[in-house]
């Protein structure tokens, strides 16, 4: 019986399977596949967002290279090759009259293997402060951060493009603010030859300069519990092989050569930092005060417009409501809760 069942389970799998096969094939000659609604995570660790427009976004995958339109709540709307899911988009633009809630926009980016979906909190305050919010996904430990820091310019460029943003700011967690600075290094002149491979993805000569910070003013940047100087963890796991798996290339990265070739971003920033209690730290293997993954003296920058240490764990800080509310304040004048325990 166990035998004839496993026949049968084969037998049916090898038809849909051949079944999944023509259809694919068929379907490339219009560069989509067959679609039904179809409910997704949302894209975790294998997919990019290569284009967004409220809320909705065209992500690809990091193996395949194909290509899926997701509504703001996840669902699959479309799939296939890039143009043809893009042009899915700008159908559903003008189909639902598609529009962007303010000329403000705010790009959240969310730390080494986490997903969008961890900055949710800090994305329903800011729309309720009538913020236009891009909550990037992007495959943290798939690639190095000059790709994630390429992929975010890219997203920018077409977002200038559109013409209904003036200004942008950035919230950041964890490697997210090094992704940042990166992609806001891409075509600057004189930040060092190593700190320009680095952000600009470039083997000789630098990148040009995106064509969104010709036509987009820069507001500002908040970085929570960001590794500014690389993480002394990172370094000491950067020779382990589970490591270097599970945190890909951009784990790497983390360390403390790699973190100070990124140049300091050069629009107002200020840094949140996590810690346990004065002077005591929660990882036993970090010396000082710690968020649990990164050392507070290690998420200074010289330049911040003001620094900011609470009590709380790395993982969780972007979670924190006076965390979330002071992210807010500093949006709105360069400055954290003036009752907070902000030192400089």
């Amino acid at each position: 019986m166990r035998t004839f069942l496993l026949c049968v389970f084969t037998w049916t799998f090898s038809l849909l399977l051949a079944a999944c096969q023509n259809s694919a094939h068929k379907a490339d000659a219009v560069d989509t596949y067959p679609n039904l609604p179809f409910p997704t995570l949302g894209g975790r660790q294998l997919w990019a967002d290569v284009n967004w427009y409220a809320g909705w976004r065209v992500q690809q995958h990091v193996w395949t290279g194909h290509c899926r339109l997701l509504d703001p709540t996840n669902m699959r709307r479309a799939w296939g090759k890039r143009p043809a899911v893009e042009d899915a988009l700008r159908q559903e633009r003008r189909q639902n009259e598609l529009h962007l809630s303010s000329n403000h926009l705010v790009v959240l980016l969310h730390g080494l293997g986490r997903s969008r979906t961890s900055m949710a909190e800090l994305q329903q305050q800011l729309r309720a402060a009538g913020y236009e919010v891009m909550d990037v996904g992007y495959p943290s430990t798939r690639r190095s951060i000059a790709e994630h820091a390429a992929q975010l310019n890219s997203l920018l460029d077409q977002i200038a493009a559109s013409e209904e943003v003036q200004t942008i700011s950035f919230v950041t967690h964890s490697l997210g603010g090094m992704m940042a600075r990166a992609a806001l290094a891409v075509g600057k002149p004189n930040p060092g030859t190593d700190a320009l491979k680095t952000a600009a993805a470039a083997d000789v000569t630098p990148a040009a300069e995106p064509q969104w910070r010709k036509s987009l003013q820069v507001h500002r940047l908040v970085m929570l519990a960001p590794p500014s100087g690389g993480s002394s963890l990172a370094q000491s796991l950067k020779n382990f092989l589970p490591f270097q798996w599970l945190a890909g290339d951009s784990g790497q990265q983390v360390t403390l050569d790699e973190a100070s070739r990124i140049p300091v971003p050069d629009c107002k920033f200020g840094i949140v930092a996590g810690y346990r209690k004065p002077g005591k730290g929660w990882n036993p293997l970090l010396e000082g005060e710690d968020d649990g993954v990164v050392r507070v003296e290690e998420t200074r920058l010289p330049g911040a417009e003001d620094f900011w240490a609470v009590p709380s764990l790395h993982t969780f800080i972007m979670e924190d409501p006076i965390v979330v509310a002071g992210v807010l304040h500093f949006l709105q004048v360069g400055k954290f809760l003036a009752d907070s325990s902000s030192e400089n």
